[in-house]
């Protein structure tokens, strides 16, 4: 079984038994880490070197992205270096953040080809000038979380942030993993989005599907029904 079967496998089990024990998505973040590194330290993979001899976790929550991007009111747009200087130029205070992906597996053979700098993507000028020469994806796996909580209100106003921001998540995801290094080298080797719901109100929560961009990334749907049992579908 994959790591990303057994996370799903597991997580999906738990919130079956358990529909409100998490409160927020950290929670949800926290108990995939928890499984993940259960996981990999049976397998004796849980650490790798860095190339200056630091020994490190490979399991990381909001790991930074590779590029910069304008998120400004739920939109998702990327924002190329020659833009970005550009743009730097012209407006005065002009700001492109990179974004955060929610729950990430380092790749070992990165770690072990690169320095600590590098290898924690924290200091985007250490890691811009490397990524081109990288023959190895950086991350093994990427996932982002949505979690729609029972009492949440219902009115339209927080249904459309739900909706909004559930979709630039999405779109920023797809955009790891289209992310090319090099010659047939992507950023992450796999990722996925994992949606979880035990809120009543069920019609505004699939009418948020409707809106969602195509892609064949795995999209697990963990949602709580009536009868305190979760349906899991996988698109």
């Amino acid at each position: 079984m994959s790591l990303l079967d057994s996370l799903s496998t597991h997580i999906k089990a738990i919130f079956e038994d358990y529909p409100y024990r998490f409160f927020t998505e950290h929670d949800i973040h926290s108990e995939l880490a928890r499984i993940a590194t259960e996981s990999l330290m049976k397998e004796g993979s849980l650490y790798a070197e860095t190339s200056d001899d630091h020994k490190v976790g490979r399991v990381h929550h909001e790991y930074p992205t590779p590029f910069r991007c304008d998120m400004n009111n739920y939109d998702f747009k990327l924002i190329t270096e020659e833009e970005f200087n550009m743009k730097r130029k012209q407006i005065k205070g002009f700001r492109a953040r990179r974004g955060f992906i929610d729950f990430a597996i380092l790749n070992p053979t990165f770690i072990s080809s690169n320095n600590l700098s590098v290898v924690s993507g924290k200091r985007y000028k250490d890691l811009l000038p490397t990524l081109g020469n990288q023959r190895d994806p950086v991350l093994d796996l990427a996932i982002e979380v949505v979690y729609h909580f029972a009492y949440d209100k219902p009115h339209d106003g927080i249904t459309k942030r739900w909706v909004d921001s559930t979709i630039q998540d999405c779109k920023k995801l797809v955009a790891l993993t289209e992310h090319e290094l090099s010659t047939n080298v992507k950023f992450g080797r796999k990722a996925a989005m994992f949606f979880f719901s035990n809120t009543e109100n069920k019609d505004k929560v699939e009418r948020l599907f409707e809106f969602f961009p195509e892609s064949n990334m795995p999209f697990f749907k963990i949602v709580h029904s009536s009868k305190k049992r979760a349906l899991t579908t996988q698109e």
